[in-house]
């Protein structure tokens, strides 16, 4: 991804398996698969969410996805000096992004959860829907926590 230090843009760990090439014994091509993010480094992927580019399953379309995505987040992170400031301060208002982001993947495991009411799934895909109607709860406490201490702002300081 992009460097402070030296202003370049490298690719993070690349989830695209090779592109155009057949998966070993299947007969298929290999498609995309989305990465296992360390939560120390969530910065390397900035950009489009992994629910998202998980829809672009060639491996070049998903990869110069997450390149534009780094070009996005580069670009806005530098020029952002140049535009409004946030209302309620920097941290609030990316707090607020960030319960955003929690109702998202709240409806998405929901959504994933409701899957085998819709869908006839294999043994351990039942499974994971199971999991993820669970977990969409969980979620929704956390961002509901997090939404509660923002509280409604008043403009105090």
């Amino acid at each position: 991804m992009h460097s402070s230090d030296d202003r370049t843009i490298t690719v993070p760990s690349s989830p695209v398996l090779s592109s155009g090439a057949e998966a070993p014994g299947s007969g298929r091509r290999s498609a995309a698969v989305p990465p296992v993010l360390d939560p120390a480094r969530f910065d390397h992927f900035e950009g489009f969410r992994e629910t998202t580019l998980s829809l672009f399953t060639e491996p070049q379309h998903n990869q110069a996805l997450r390149v534009l995505g780094d070009l996005l987040y580069t670009l806005a992170a530098e020029s952002s000096r140049c535009w409004p400031r946030e209302p309620e301060g920097s941290l609030r208002h990316q707090c607020r992004a960030a319960v955003a982001d929690l109702r998202h993947l709240q409806g998405y495991l929901s959504m994933l959860g409701r899957e085998s009411e819709a869908s006839v799934l294999s043994g351990h895909d039942e499974f994971l829907s199971g999991v993820c109607q669970r977990l969409a709860p969980e979620v929704q406490t956390i961002a509901d926590t997090l939404e509660k201490e923002l509280g409604t702002w008043r403009g105090e300081e």
